[in-house]
């Protein structure tokens, strides 16, 4: 079964999946990211850019968990994100 979600409404879905992500030191911040990851052509400009200011964000206030296991996950989806951005900007 579908769930049918307007584009605003899966922008904020995901902003928030991945803030509540932050700073945990699981298998849930991979997994929410993975998912997210598929769906970034469908969100808005402002949707990318709110999430490249979170990763700023846990980045000044060290939320990155583990430095060895969550930290890379991390940098790698602001990595993803950044180039999700400038392909936008063409």
């Amino acid at each position: 079964m579908l769930i049918k979600i307007d584009q605003e409404s899966l922008g904020t879905l995901c902003v928030c999946a991945i803030r509540y992500c932050q700073g945990r030191m699981t298998y849930m911040p991979r997994l929410v990211r993975e998912i997210v990851t598929k769906y970034l052509t469908e969100l808005s400009d402002r949707d990318i850019s709110v999430m490249l200011q979170d990763c700023d964000f846990q980045r000044d206030m060290e939320l990155w968990g583990d430095e060895r296991i969550d930290k890379p996950g991390w940098i790698k989806w602001k990595e993803i994100l950044k180039e999700e951005e400038l392909r936008r900007k063409g």
